[in-house]
């Protein structure tokens, strides 16, 4: 019997987010005799899902943290790991700020190179800058380049190289069985918070500017005008997360409003909700929003995030301005719908995309 393809999968953190949730996922769902997936990191603080990662038999590396003028220390700590670990033959990169430093190294070692696009903008400002500079070589420094839409790889790796026969999307896939929706465990978690028929809105994201969660507070509490029993349920941890605290205290609505950090039950949470917010400054083919889908709820995202996630026809994209969210949050928005199947037949099952990845693996270092 022929030995596994090891793979490296660079993911920065393994904080709980919608490309940690996903990889995982994936790695998880592929046939472990055939591709054996480990994981580098170089954010060891954010390691929620670790023994998740632990648990189905992957290993865990650490690698120094870019701080922007340890250039050397990063090339001789990449140097270094392979030459102890000659066994992997993959790189699959889905951090993208200095992978142009450590993919060449990877590819002098013998090993196949991959960079994933999981967004669609750095944002503004400085960081964002020095970002698009850091990331601009990446599209001549990997021998595969993935998007998790077509937009998403165009936006990193340019026109050229999508529209050449080395750029491969891959879907931004679930485990549908698990985001299925479920009256029971709905029912189950509205008794846990306490809730009756209180209408419950929910956010899932890392909380930074990008996720544009002050906006969310900001709408939700002049909605509470309307409706003062709502609830809003915020999951995730972040930068951002005294700032956001802060804000809900100074507009008083602590008692309506839920923080609940990195969780496990996520499909769970989104059960127990009635109307998913996405209002970001930016977003590739949102993980979030497709678990919010699968649970058969209707999804608020703003007009900037990608489209192609509307894959049921239950997201509405609304510019970022008050009146169009309040006015549609005043909606009865609340009917599930059955979605398994359409999500299934639009290629976002793990199960899909995991055999896809799988042979892919094992096609490139044949």
């Amino acid at each position: 019997m022929n030995e596994p393809v090891k793979v490296l999968e660079m993911i920065a953190s393994l904080n709980y987010g919608g490309s940690q949730a996903m990889i995982v996922n994936l790695c998880r769902a592929m046939n472990r005799d055939k591709v054996q997936c480990d994981f580098i990191v170089d954010h060891p603080e954010l390691m929620g899902m670790a023994p998740i990662v632990e648990e189905m038999g992957s290993k865990i590396y650490v690698m120094p943290t870019f701080v922007g003028v340890n250039i050397d220390e990063i090339k001789t700590a990449w140097d270094s790991f392979f030459d102890e670990h000659p066994e992997y033959k993959i790189l699959h990169s889905h951090s993208r700020s200095y992978a142009s430093i450590y993919l060449p190294i990877a590819k002098k070692h013998g090993l196949k190179t991959i960079i994933h696009s999981h967004n669609t903008s750095n944002g503004k400002g400085i960081s964002a800058i020095v970002k698009n500079i850091l990331q601009y070589p990446l599209r001549y420094r990997s021998d595969y380049f993935i998007g998790c839409s077509k937009q998403a790889g165009e936006w990193l790796f340019g026109s050229k190289v999508v529209n050449g026969n080395r750029f491969f999307v891959l879907n931004n896939a679930i485990d549908t069985d698990r985001f299925t929706y479920d009256e029971n465990i709905r029912n189950e978690y509205r008794d846990e918070f306490g809730l009756m028929d209180e209408k419950v809105f929910i956010q899932v994201g890392r909380l930074s500017k990008q996720k544009n969660y002050l906006f969310t507070i900001d709408v939700f509490s002049d909605y509470l005008k309307e409706d003062p029993e709502a609830k809003l349920f915020i999951i995730g941890n972040g930068e951002l997360k005294e700032e956001i605290e802060e804000k809900i205290k100074e507009l008083k609505i602590d008692k309506n409003v839920v923080m609940l950090e990195g969780r496990n039950d996520v499909n769970k949470l989104l059960m127990m909700a009635d109307i998913f917010m996405m209002p970001s400054l930016f977003e590739g083919l949102s993980v979030a929003a497709v678990e919010a889908q699968a649970s058969g709820m209707k999804c608020l995202c703003s007009s900037r995030v990608d489209k192609n996630v509307n894959i049921t026809g239950l997201c509405e994209f609304l510019p970022l301005e008050k009146e169009y969210w309040l006015s549609k949050m005043k909606e009865d928005l609340t009917l599930r719908q059955f979605t398994k199947d359409d999500i299934v037949k639009a290629g976002f099952d793990v199960n899909t995309t995991a055999k896809w990845l799988e042979d892919f693996y094992q096609d490139i270092v044949k």
